[in-house]
């Protein structure tokens, strides 16, 4: 597999975008443990490959595509299903459930006792999920103009159109410059 692409600028967004695209996936970082465990450790969850891991892809999965299914409308200033809302609430009601406050100097956070699977993985995500429906900032949620993929704009002018510049933005840019040059490179004349 390639290496992990981390554009979405929340961990919730991220989480939507482990698989390159729907509904027929090329790339899925869900659909085997060992790639769980790869996309896991670079959003910096040490997670451990071991049998309970394969029980919790469908549910990750699930979740994946609920929180896909609740941002993606919003990114294009439309309301999610309350259905989609619902699966977010579940996982982080059952997060909330089994964690505890820890003291992280000027906030507090949540933490469970065995932080290195994936279902912790999954409440953190809801987590996070949770935070930007919140607390926002939902008017800076973005839909990559060439991929499915979801960001929150962080840029200062508020005008990002690509989950990535050096991906989908360079290629989205040489296929406009190509059809207006065409192949040689030089203007294609009326």
């Amino acid at each position: 597999m390639t290496e992990v692409e981390l554009v979405g600028n929340a961990l919730c967004l991220d989480f939507a975008n482990s698989t390159n695209w729907r509904p027929v996936a090329q790339r899925d970082w869900l659909a085997s443990p060992a790639g769980a465990v790869t996309w896991a450790r670079a959003v910096g969850h040490p997670v451990d490959d071991d049998p309970s891991l394969r029980f919790t892809l469908p549910v990750a999965r699930d979740l994946r595509e609920a929180v896909f299914r609740v941002f993606q409308p919003l990114a294009h200033g439309e309301r999610p299903s309350p259905d989609d809302l619902d699966i977010v609430h579940a996982a982080y009601a059952e997060g909330v459930a089994r964690g505890r406050f820890v003291d992280d100097g000027a906030t507090f956070r949540l933490s469970w006792t065995d932080p290195q699977t994936l279902r912790v993985l999954l409440w953190d995500v809801a987590a996070s999920a949770v935070g930007l429906l919140t607390q926002g900032p939902l008017h800076r949620l973005g839909e990559c103009a060439s991929c499915p993929w979801l960001f929150l704009d962080t840029s200062k002018n508020g005008r990002r159109r690509w989950c990535s510049m050096a991906t989908c933005g360079s290629r989205d840019k040489a296929r406009r410059y190509h059809a207006a040059h065409g192949p040689g490179g030089e203007a294609e004349r009326p």
